[in-house]
């Protein structure tokens, strides 16, 4: 596993934020792609998610849930097929683990004495409060404010998160007050993404946590960064995978 690959361990838990590097697409799905549906070769994306898995906890069930940039969490505790649409996943069990995919986006990790979970967040969900919602129903299964670690993967950071008319208007109408988080550069706005998150963790009562600096966008040889596609006229590429679960040796396949 490359170095940058780094299975994170706290307390009885595990959890890593995977790089694009160790796999096998190519182009600008080089080379750890972990999404079907983004137009790499499905073979290949089979391939990575079969590498992460192995890597990661081999035995155990992966279970990945459909993302729409929505402020919706599901908690699980049975196995299930139905295809699970939302943004964010909780559980107590020992014999899964929780994933999402990202490429800018925010992937959270956060832990309770019993609970885990983890969240997709772009600035959509964020602004719609996916980040109180996975909180409080950490807080609703009985975990205390003071026992709950968070972890804010890689994501898009203040220097690269230039934001258009769109982003502004969106927040107008969900009325909220971004001075404190936008910057003007050159007659350019930009977004402090990273202080957003961490003054929405600190208003649910939480003041355990972490921030990466690591910035997909300046960082694109590592990570996965929609933008920096986009900005190259390439509508699209892979994702990075971003795991958690309980630290156990009893194991299953991915769901």
């Amino acid at each position: 596993m490359s170095k940058k690959n780094k299975i994170i361990f706290y307390k009885d838990f595990q959890y890593c934020f995977f790089t694009r590097n160790g796999g096998v697409s190519k182009k600008n799905f080089s080379s750890l792609n972990c999404a079907f549906n983004k137009g790499d070769i499905e073979i290949n994306v089979k391939k990575n998610r079969e590498y992460v898995h192995k890597k990661f906890c081999s035995k155990k069930k992966i279970v990945l849930i459909n993302q729409v940039h929505s402020n919706k969490i599901f908690f699980i505790d049975k196995i299930t097929n139905q295809t699970l649409t939302g943004d964010g996943i909780i559980s107590k069990r020992k014999d899964l683990i929780l994933g999402v995919l990202t490429a800018d986006c925010a992937p959270i990790v956060i832990l309770g004495k019993k609970y885990f979970g983890i969240i997709h967040a772009g600035w959509k969900g964020v602004f719609s409060g996916i980040i109180e919602n996975a909180i409080n129903l950490f807080i609703k299964k009985g975990e205390c404010e003071e026992d709950i670690f968070v972890d804010v993967g890689p994501h898009l950071r203040k220097k690269s998160f230039e934001v258009k008319n769109d982003f502004l208007l969106n927040s107008k109408n969900q009325q909220i007050n971004l001075e404190k988080y936008v910057s003007s550069i050159k007659k350019k706005i930009y977004f402090d993404f990273s202080l957003f998150i961490a003054d929405k963790i600190i208003n649910c009562g939480i003041y355990n946590f972490n921030i990466s600096k690591i910035d997909t966008y300046q960082n694109f040889s590592d990570f996965y960064s929609f933008r920096y596609y986009f900005k190259k006229g390439i509508k699209n590429c892979g994702r990075q995978i971003s795991l958690v679960s309980i630290k156990d040796n009893n194991e299953i396949g991915f769901r």
